[in-house]
């Protein structure tokens, strides 16, 4: 991120250096930008009728470009009240701007078009904390530590890969379920099996601790039913972006 430092001081010299009338020109375009955006959030306001989808695996979205496509377009849509913020943002500034540059206050209307950048650095950030779920369990993780006691357990459904935020941000070792153990084995002999079929998370949820069954949205009716058909009893405890944990916990 040390880049964007780098161009906001170029920018900065640039600035001091550049025609009136550039000034005035790149002021314009980033109003120009505004419009754009704020024209894109009135437009799609009604599209959310018309246009649905739904998140597939998180195993389908190991690249960005793979993650992008995933996107259904409903989850785009969430995006409007941000990406109109912006855009009122940045016209507002950009017409400050340019009227501080006929007035020839170079250095107000920079500081003008810098805070242009404030509310579309805030909405920024929120779009990430709102997509994040979608690409890391850490909020699971941090769900599940104010959570367990000493004793329990957790279990997730998936590759070792999709759990890579689990291991730096879970306060213990987790279990591996229905996944290959000579595929998915990690780097040398784990000192206890983290290897499950769906028969032994039957007999660990049959005990009296605590545990927490990490799963994907599409296999929660798979886990409901087979969690009803030997205990009657079907506990969710919460969601986080497509995945879903269950727990022996009422």
């Amino acid at each position: 991120m040390s880049m964007w430092s780098a161009l906001a001081v170029w920018t900065a010299l640039a600035w001091d250096r550049i025609p009136n009338g550039l000034r005035i020109a790149g002021a314009t375009a980033v109003g120009v930008i505004g419009i754009v955006s704020a024209a894109l959030a009135l437009l799609l306001s009604n599209a959310a009728n018309a246009l649905n989808g739904h998140w597939g695996a998180m195993d389908a979205r190991w690249t960005a470009w793979k993650a992008l496509d995933d996107i259904p377009v409903t989850t785009w849509l969430e995006f409007r009240p941000m990406l109109a913020i912006a855009g009122v943002s940045l016209i507002a500034f950009a017409l400050v701007a340019v009227y501080l540059l006929f007035k020839k206050r170079e250095q107000f209307a920079a500081i003008a078009l810098a805070m242009a950048m404030i509310p579309t650095g805030l909405s920024m950030m929120e779009g990430v904390a709102r997509m994040a779920p979608y690409f890391s369990l850490a909020d699971l993780a941090r769900f599940l530590n104010s959570h367990l006691d000493e004793n329990g357990s957790v279990l997730f459904e998936g590759p070792l890969d999709d759990s890579s935020s689990l291991i730096f941000y879970l306060d213990r070792k987790f279990f591996l379920v229905n996944q290959n153990r000579q595929k998915a084995a990690p780097i040398g002999a784990p000192s206890t099996d983290i290897f499950l079929d769906e028969d032994a998370v039957l007999k660990k949820w049959s005990q009296p601790e605590a545990v927490y069954l990490i799963v994907e949205q599409v296999r929660v009716s798979h886990w409901k039913n087979r969690l009803t058909e030997h205990f009657h009893i079907y506990h969710q405890v919460t969601t986080s972006g497509t995945y879903v944990v269950l727990s022996n916990q009422l």
